[in-house]
């Protein structure tokens, strides 16, 4: 079942998706020129609410923290990894993989969770299945729709970002999404 605070961390998703889009128009460094300071500061904030008791209060009561997930209240905030994932994308991958990937992570991301929480009935891991296919097929769509994307390597980009999704691996999907996607057509690209 998809609740309110599922919605309004969906919508704080997609409204990333200003970065991919930035870069498809404007240069690495312009856009690295913004997202690193951002970057900074953020990672600050989100350190100081774990070393500041009083900080965290105030973080608590009026910023995301109505939003975070249970396991974001003791570690860094997945929005934290998501910023320093695309910087590294963007720092090591051509501009088309930086884009694709980022694409990936916020729309096949986004689309997994409101199938799975939606209509997922069958579970895998601690997914569902209906997610992990949404996941899929949005990440395909993405890889094979978008111009300058080896359709070879996208396909294996998308499979391998649905088995990072899907796993229950320890780390942070925000950060391991679009590296590992990133990697895959960076690598097999032909």
């Amino acid at each position: 079942m998809i609740t309110g605070l599922d919605i309004r961390r969906k919508i704080v998703h997609l409204s990333t998706l200003i970065i991919p889009f930035g870069y498809a128009i404007l240069s690495k460094e312009i856009v690295l020129s913004f997202l690193i300071p951002f970057f900074l500061c953020y990672l600050s904030v989100d350190i100081l609410r774990h070393l500041h008791p009083k900080f965290a209060s105030i973080f608590q009561r009026y910023f995301f923290g109505k939003v975070l997930r249970e396991n974001e209240r003791l570690n860094l905030m997945g929005s934290t990894y998501f910023l320093f994932s695309t910087i590294m994308s963007i720092l090591l991958f051509p501009k088309s993989i930086a884009i694709v990937s980022l694409l990936i992570l916020t729309i096949s991301d986004t689309a997994s969770g409101l199938v799975g929480k939606g209509i997922g009935r069958i579970h895998l891991f601690k997914k569902t299945l209906e997610g992990t296919l949404a996941f899929l097929l949005t990440s395909l769509l993405i890889v094979w729709s978008y111009p300058g994307i080896d359709r070879f390597s996208g396909t294996f980009a998308a499979l391998g970002a649905t088995l990072i999704e899907v796993l229950p691996i320890p780390l942070d999907d925000n950060l391991s999404i679009p590296l590992v996607s990133g990697s895959i057509m960076f690598f097999l690209r032909v």
